[in-house]
């Protein structure tokens, strides 16, 4: 016993004496258990075993939620829309336009940060083909636009050019700075964060494709890139407006020999179109101009089908042998410049 006292250092008595206190305080644990009701101490099980076959709770979604506040706003049957409802509803085009949503928005008093100020520019591009030129809403929005003193970038971005997102010449003025960034359209929409499904975004690339198009009479370049690279293959087109402008780039006048081979080399490769001559491609060619349907078939007529190598000299290889390119080959880009080779 002496060795175990030197080696743990705690007398046995004292080790007996604290077994002794757990077990005390053990039974009595056990004793106000036992005297508690049972209801009492099974409360959260009790209340799921009630849930169990408790009838469904029905919670509408946000959308619907905020949505009947709304009509019940419009239809005077609430004085003011809560803050949850105002965030959510200025991401819907139809509501956040309405001058009656802006002026409760206004009145509201509460401080827009960036995702409501998103929401209701995003909300003004989706309805532009709806909306006036001189549309009141459009005024509140660019007030409330103006107001804003957060730290987003983009929004400050777009407090610096008004002119191009909330005037009646927007789409003209964005469209122009478009091509002068000489940026693909990508990674101008992740710069300017607009909504490329927009209306307004719509008429911004119908706008810089007709610019493009202007330049059809001269050598390929930057804008001849962005034209047959990332405007006519943006998919947000009206198709009717898409075929429109097909026939008015292959009716262009006057016309390069290089922008006519793009022409060819573009529609010939372009899902939506292909070759008018193929029963196949025939609906798809509904909506051109009957004109330009012709004039593209006479040019395609044309073509050369044997396309024999040249003998070129290259710098460091010498005199090689180089295929010359045909139509039937697909435009291809690089970086932001254009690769192709000429007919001859």
């Amino acid at each position: 016993m002496e060795q175990i006292q030197k080696n743990d250092g705690v007398p046995l008595q004292d080790l007996n004496s604290i077994v002794r206190e757990v077990v005390k305080n053990l039974d009595n644990s056990a004793q106000r258990v036992i005297k508690t009701p049972a209801n009492a101490r099974l409360q959260n099980l009790q209340s799921t075993m009630y849930s169990i076959n408790a009838p469904e709770v029905y919670r509408p979604a946000p959308l619907e939620r905020y949505m009947k506040e709304w009509t019940e706003f419009a239809e005077g049957g609430r004085e003011s829309l809560d803050k949850q409802a105002i965030k959510f509803l200025c991401w819907v085009p139809g509501i956040a336009v309405d001058v009656r949503f802006l002026a409760c928005v206004e009145s509201s008093g509460i401080e827009l940060d960036w995702r409501f100020l998103a929401g209701l520019v995003r909300s003004c591009h989706c309805m532009w083909g709806n909306m006036p030129s001189e549309n009141p809403s459009i005024h509140i929005i660019r007030g409330l636009l103006n107001q804003y003193r957060g730290t987003n970038q983009v929004l400050h971005k777009w407090q610096a050019h008004f002119d191009a997102l909330l005037t009646e010449h927007a789409p003209k003025i964005m469209a122009d700075i478009f091509l002068h960034s000489k940026k693909s359209l990508a990674s101008f929409i992740e710069e300017w964060r607009i909504e490329p499904q927009s209306d307004f975004f719509r008429r911004v690339v119908e706008i810089a494709a007709a610019a493009c198009r202007n330049q059809l009479d001269q050598p390929a370049g930057d804008l001849l890139v962005l034209l047959f690279r990332d405007l006519l293959p943006w998919p947000g087109w009206i198709l009717s407006n898409f075929k429109k402008e097909i026939g008015a780039i292959i009716l262009h006048k006057p016309l390069s020999d290089e922008s006519c081979e793009m022409i060819q080399r573009f529609i010939l490769h372009f899902k939506g179109l292909g070759d008018p001559r193929i029963s196949a491609n025939r609906i798809k060619w509904a909506e051109v101009p009957e004109k330009a349907k012709e004039l593209l078939i006479h040019w395609l007529s044309q073509e050369n089908t044997y396309i024999f190598p040249e003998h070129v000299y290259q710098q460091g290889k010498g005199w090689v042998w180089k295929q010359r390119a045909s139509i039937r080959d697909p435009l291809s880009f690089e970086n932001a410049g254009l690769h192709w080779l000429p007919l001859q």
